[in-house]
């Protein structure tokens, strides 16, 4: 049997988990699609999704994953065990921020110690899958992995670096390669919209499914980052990408870090932080109170909010202030003073507060929203549909709403999931995305002849008795050009500069602008080499390679061709990583 179900893997930023269905269940109906439940904190807690949290025991052995790896580090915390584990929580935001990525990248758990990003992920993905085929071979016995096709989400928005590394530690964690599809989030929440039946925007009007030429902004809004995307529907059905993937780390998490900062505000920096280190536990309970309250704070929302604050909050504040009343400081010395109160366990704030903890996410979205309508592919979008975890904020929900009364704004029912969901599809239907806007532009490093009136001095070399120009930037495809995924783009013919060379190796190289000159220009990045062999020398210098990039799913290779030897073509898939 092969490919009797596809299953994906969505490893947010705050949230994490898995999907599956069966083959024949989606020829009947493609949104039949199995979750699992997970629940925290002896049942409080149940989602449809896990915490983004990996444990690993003193001798850096996996633990555990989730809301089980929180759980269990409060309670090594409450025993003062926990100093010699290694604890990792929104671990993936690593990957956005660092640009030096390698398979060797380190990042730090809560405590500062280190360990391979790779490791990190993969074990994380490792626990998804294992814990997805338990679920799935209730359902149906005798399933093989090889019989799934997986699929694994990524942000539009990283580069080919971080894209490449969650590829090889989802092989590191069991996933074949030829088994293995990367989802790009937004386009993932795309797919699954284009399914829905009815959408139901702002003025609870109802739309149906988007038509041929249809064209719609995808504003997936998750914990770390915002990860936009716009699309046209083409009269096949597939879809085509009109701008550049683009967006920013504005996501859910920052409302969180503001109520954070609202805190330290109040008790002192040094107290909450002492606080957050000593009290893993009461930290947990605090941050799990303010993720449910934080879901119902609407635009709307008068009075005052209150929210359990464990009593080690205070006591901390009281042994680092000795004679001091918190209670006293937010009445009579805090900026807050007339917008919030604080008894032992509990503090009321004014909603207007609670609201603005919302507002510097809120604007950085919409700021960044406005300046993409102002693109000439973009203008004339008419419909914004809005994804991801922090897209059922009411507070973001209001502010695009109120930012675009010119457009539509779908959300489609469980919104949350519709990227989860939507990689599912994407496993099914892995050509439904036909066309892509290149988000750099890719070429390789060559020489010309050289001409004092154009080229620097310090460009020039000898090659066989002849002046060149080094370090030219041969361009294949331009940042903001459309690419049809899975053909070969722009051909280019190069020759060999001396007559006695067995093989002609070429460099890839990247750069953010449309039009470099060369290689070493600011903002051009090396991305690795490619080698032709070129054994027969009889015709000198009087000889070609062709040279081609292809673009498919998330990944480019690259592939050269002599035309005297077409059987010794070499194809290689771009190695971002080195």
């Amino acid at each position: 049997m092969a490919n009797l179900i596809v299953a994906a893997i969505d490893i947010g930023t705050t949230f994490s988990g898995y999907a599956f269905s069966f083959v024949h269940q989606y020829m009947k109906d493609p949104l039949k699609i199995s979750i699992n439940s997970w629940t925290a904190g002896c049942g409080a807690v149940v989602s449809l999704k896990t915490s983004t949290c990996v444990l690993f025991d003193p001798k850096g052995e996996f633990h555990s994953f989730g809301y089980d790896a929180e759980d269990k580090y409060s309670e090594l915390a409450l025993d003062d065990n926990h100093h010699d584990w290694y604890y990792f929580r929104r671990f993936k935001m690593t990957l956005y921020k660092r640009m030096d990525l390698t398979r060797k990248t380190l990042i730090e758990d809560d405590k500062g110690k280190e360990m391979e990003a790779i490791k990190v992920f993969s074990s994380a993905i490792g626990y998804l899958k294992d814990q997805m085929l338990i679920n799935c071979k209730k359902q149906l016995t005798g399933i093989e992995e090889s019989d799934i096709t997986w699929v694994l989400t990524v942000p539009a928005i990283w580069n080919d670096k971080s894209k490449q590394l969650m590829r090889e530690t989802a092989e590191e964690a069991g996933i074949c390669r030829d088994k293995l599809v990367l989802a790009l989030e937004p386009e993932a929440a795309s797919l699954y919209c284009m399914y829905l039946p009815i959408h139901k925007d702002s003025d609870n009007s109802n739309y149906g499914v988007f038509k041929s030429g249809e064209k719609y902004m995808v504003v997936d809004a998750g914990g770390g980052t915002i990860d936009i995307t716009v699309h046209e529907i083409r009269e096949n059905g597939s879809v085509k990408e009109l701008h550049k993937a683009n967006g920013g780390d504005w996501g859910g998490t920052n409302v969180d870090a503001s109520f954070k900062t609202l805190l330290a505000d109040i008790v002192g920096k040094d107290v909450f932080e002492k606080f957050s280190s000593d009290n893993k536990y009461d930290f947990l309970d605090l941050m799990r109170e303010f993720e449910i309250k934080k879901r119902k704070i609407s635009p709307d929302l008068n009075g005052l909010v209150t929210i359990k604050v464990p009593v080690r909050l205070s006591e901390t504040f009281c042994k680092m202030n000795p004679g001091i009343n918190i209670a006293d400081v937010c009445t009579r010395n805090s900026k807050y003073r007339e917008q919030l109160t604080w008894s032992i366990d509990k503090i009321r704030i004014e909603a207007s507060l609670v609201k603005m903890l919302f507002r510097g996410s809120c604007i950085k979205i919409v700021n960044h929203m406005k300046e993409l309508f102002t693109h000439p592919a973009v203008n004339d979008v008419s419909f914004i549909l809005l994804v991801g975890g922090f897209s059922e904020s009411l507070m973001l929900q209001s502010e695009i709403r109120e930012a675009f009364k010119n457009k539509k704004v779908i959300i489609p029912e469980e919104a949350g999931l519709a990227v989860l969901k939507g990689a599912v599809l994407c496993g099914h239907e892995p050509e439904k995305v036909s066309g892509r806007v290149c988000r750099y532009t890719y070429g390789v490093k060559t020489t010309t002849k050289f001409n004092s009136s154009i080229h620097p001095k310090f460009k020039k070399i000898i090659r066989n008795g002849i002046e060149r120009c080094d370090d030219i930037f041969s361009i294949h495809v331009r940042v903001g050009q459309v690419v049809e995924v899975g053909e070969p783009q722009m051909k280019r013919t190069y020759t060999p500069v001396e007559p006695d060379q067995t093989n002609v190796e070429f460099d890839i190289y990247t750069s953010h602008d449309k039009e470099p000159t060369y290689t070493t220009d600011e903002g051009c990045t090396h991305l690795g080499k490619l080698t032709v062999a070129m054994p027969d020398t009889s015709k000198g210098m009087d000889r070609e390679v062709i040279v081609h990039m292809t673009f498919s799913g998330t990944e480019i290779a690259v592939t050269a061709v002599d035309p005297d030897n077409p059987e010794r073509a070499v194809t290689t898939n771009v190695d971002f990583l080195g």
